[in-house]
């Protein structure tokens, strides 16, 4: 495919998208208020299914337009169809469970298995080399850890997707970088996949936001999870189906997302210091805080996208530098995210929004809600 056929593809995908958020504005499901919620009115919460199949839909087109794609793309045809086919059960299940409320129990189980199917048939995470003690081959411990990279991160974007714009355009920001990542170091699948998933995410941000006239849901949210942890894996690893493309590190997605990464586990940790039920929804994560402090959604989104946008520089260096040096970068996110954090608690303990680490509360709630903005 040439390089107007690539940019006249992904215009495609985006006017389809945007023009199935709309048609989903007038059929999708409402998403009704609730105490976890910043919106007051019943809205369409069903904005994932035009960015799943804008996505699907575009890379399938990307995909029959090369002769030799299994070569350049790293993927034969099957594992190429298997993808495919695991991505679009996660946003069909994810739909059921935004029209039905499925229990949580219910959505994790479903969450492993497509995980375990991703692991055994596509690829699966097989050597950390970021701790300064060179590569560490993980064996059998690779498949285990891969689904626990997978299930995570589906929901830790889904907790994330809270007001408009943060993790629809958190996702466009990093499919930029790893795109253009993934295309400098020839892994064609990846670098194309997120200009697919990138132009359908833009195509729903029209209609979200800042106006917010339709979320993604878990539809989008469980979709695009799932999507960008599984192209982390399929970056790095020699995937079935054969390949030249050099290896994208496994850090990559991680510290492109380190923002959604690390307000999770903080959230996590200090509910889980306050012996609160962590299964719960709730309003702990920094940008609740923030929208709390009186902060505008656009204001808080805004920041965040800057933070993903020097996240992306950081993986710049991540992809460059040896293995000791990866540790260091990563020790860098980690302070100035705690240095940043901390300034959050100590403003949400003086505004009496955020609750001091020393007194208990059994309100506690920590699933991803469904019903948020």
């Amino acid at each position: 495919m040439t390089l107007f056929g690539i940019i006249l593809t992904a215009l495609l995908i985006f006017a389809f998208s945007a023009l199935l958020t709309r048609i989903m504005i007038g059929l999708g499901v409402k998403a009704l208020p609730n105490h976890r919620s910043s919106h007051e009115e019943p809205i369409p919460n069903s904005g994932g299914v035009a960015i799943a199949a804008g996505f699907v839909l575009g890379l399938v087109g990307f995909y029959v337009s090369e002769p030799e794609a299994g070569a350049r793309f790293g993927l034969d045809g099957i594992h190429f169809a298997l993808f495919m086919g695991l991505s679009l059960l996660v946003a069909i299940m994810s739909f059921i469970d935004d029209v039905w409320d499925v229990l949580p129990l219910s959505k994790l189980i479903a969450q492993s298995l497509s995980a375990v199917v991703f692991v055994i048939f596509i690829g699966r995470i097989e050597v950390l080399d970021f701790l300064g003690l060179g590569d560490l081959s993980l064996g059998i411990w690779g498949y285990g850890l891969t689904v626990l990279w997978i299930v995570f991160f589906m929901n830790a974007f889904n907790f994330m997707d809270g007001i408009n714009g943060i993790a629809g355009g958190g996702a466009v920001v990093v499919a930029l970088f790893l795109g253009g990542m993934a295309l400098v170091q020839g892994s064609d699948f990846v670098a194309l996949s997120c200009l697919a998933l990138g132009a359908a995410a833009l195509g729903f941000l029209v209609f979200n936001f800042p106006a917010g006239r339709i979320f993604m849901g878990d539809t989008g949210s469980q979709f695009i999870g799932f999507v960008f942890a599984g192209l982390a894996v399929i970056g790095n690893a020699a995937p079935p189906g054969g390949g030249t493309a050099t290896k994208l590190s496994i850090l990559l997605v991680p510290v492109l997302f380190f923002p959604f990464i690390y307000d999770v586990l903080l959230t996590l940790a200090y509910r889980t210091i306050r012996r609160q039920n962590i299964m719960q929804a709730h309003r702990d994560h920094l940008y609740q805080i923030g929208i709390k402090l009186g902060a505008s959604h656009v204001l808080v989104t805004c920041l965040y996208l800057g933070l993903f946008a020097l996240c992306g520089m950081a993986a710049l260096l991540v992809q460059r530098a040896d293995a000791l040096g990866r540790f260091w970068v990563l020790c860098g996110l980690f302070l100035s995210f705690s240095g940043g954090a901390g300034l959050v608690y100590r403003a949400g303990l003086k505004g009496g929004v955020v609750e001091p680490l020393a007194s208990r509360s059994g309100d506690g709630v920590s699933t991803p809600d469904q019903r948020k903005t």
